[in-house]
């Protein structure tokens, strides 16, 4: 009798879902108002489980999609969950922008939503919530976030995005460029037990005031798997990286240069925070050290390249050397400042050209992309000559 209940409790469970998924449908969001619903808000409103809110190319805003609040220009709380938020033609053509007037989105209370493919910009935090999150606030939420741009919004903190309490975020190949808060100018990461996750995203020229110029995280889980952090700056410590009392956390497979800071331009841990970076570059900090570590901290480094970096590229004790790791040029295909990191064919970084011999593999985020770029001996008088008038 027990395995009949069983069964009949595991048909109904099927046949739930099933139905569930049979009934889903798409809800077409048009810019002139003229689709499924009149407004993106309204087709979110709209959406059950296993529905995708369908948004046709176009740049919406504050003032022509009229929903907005003071928590956001779009709202995804408690009774909207388990669907997909997606543009039909990329974040390139599909732009929702708060021109100034407040967040972009606000994820509130145990969804599980996707996003995927828009361009984020004009958010500004309210004063409601503690001015956190110019692009996305998210709070007790677990959200898939995949091929979306964060860009020329602010906040007090997190101002292309935060993220708190339970938050098991994950971001895949999304672009935070070009947001500015106190702490956490691209991203703010704070008080979850479950991992925020990145995998293949860029974090570029974000500024923070104080902490954190492309990421802060305190008291979570972080895990950044092939992503660039490329140009940030915080005026405090933290250029690229400021973690705080995080929990066991990695960086893999990550180029992290050109940041800046005057402690950690590179990364910065503080408070008994612990890490391991493996396969990483750390590189041409504009200011501070690659790695800037406090006592109570560590750092488990391996199979990484430190170099050029304004205040040194030293391994401070509090990091544990797992081998593999060097000091020299990474050799990026484009010149500093133009954060093309794909690696020369024969840099150090590349697969099979370890300077030690070491089996490695690729370091870095980006693979080998072009040749070795040559130079030519000159003679002193062919070098006066280039700087003749």
């Amino acid at each position: 009798m027990k395995q009949l209940t069983s069964f009949f409790c595991a048909s109904f469970v099927f046949i739930s879902v099933t139905t569930a998924l049979a009934s889903a449908r798409t809800w077409y969001i048009k810019p002139d108002g003229s689709g499924d619903a009149p407004t993106i808000q309204a087709g979110v409103d709209s959406a059950e489980v296993g529905d995708v809110v369908l948004v046709a190319a176009g740049h919406y805003t504050w003032t022509n999609q009229g929903t907005g609040s003071d928590y956001g220009l779009i709202l995804l709380w408690r009774d909207r969950s388990g669907f997909e938020l997606r543009s039909e033609s990329g974040p390139e053509a599909t732009i929702l922008d708060s021109e100034g007037q407040g967040r972009v989105i606000n994820l509130m209370a145990y969804n599980d939503v996707t996003i995927d493919g828009f361009k984020i910009t004009g958010g500004v935090a309210p004063e409601l919530g503690n001015f956190t999150g110019g692009g996305l606030g998210g709070h007790l939420s677990s959200p898939v976030i995949r091929n979306c741009i964060f860009s020329g919004n602010s906040a007090l903190y997190g101002g292309g995005v935060w993220f708190g309490g339970v938050s098991g975020v994950r971001f895949e190949n999304c672009r935070f460029v070009s947001n500015t808060a106190r702490n956490g100018g691209g991203v703010f990461l704070i008080n979850s037990s479950a991992t925020m996750t990145f995998v293949g995203c860029v974090f570029e020229n974000n500024v923070a005031s104080s902490k954190g110029g492309g990421i802060f995280c305190y008291n979570v889980s972080i895990s950044l798997e092939g992503c660039g952090i490329l140009g940030n700056t915080a005026g405090v410590e933290g250029g690229g990286v400021q973690c705080e009392n995080i929990f066991p956390s990695t960086i893999r497979n990550c180029t992290i240069t050109e940041n800046g800071s005057p402690v950690g331009g590179g990364i910065r841990l503080f408070r008994y925070s612990t890490i391991i970076v493996q396969n990483s570059i750390v590189s041409h900090s504009s200011q501070g050290a690659a790695l800037g570590i406090e006592t109570e901290s560590s750092l488990d480094l391996g199979c990484s390249d430190l170099y050029g970096n304004a205040g040194g590229d030293d391994l401070p004790p509090e990091v544990i050397d797992s081998g593999g790791n060097f000091f020299l040029d990474p050799q990026f295909c484009g010149v500093q400042g133009t954060h093309f990191c794909h690696l020369q064919a024969d840099s150090p970084c590349a697969p099979g050209n370890h300077p030690d011999g070491d089996s490695c593999g690729l370091i870095g985020a980006y693979p080998v992309s072009c040749g070795s770029v040559p130079v030519k001996d000159k003679s002193w008088g062919e070098i006066k000559a280039l700087y003749r008038y």
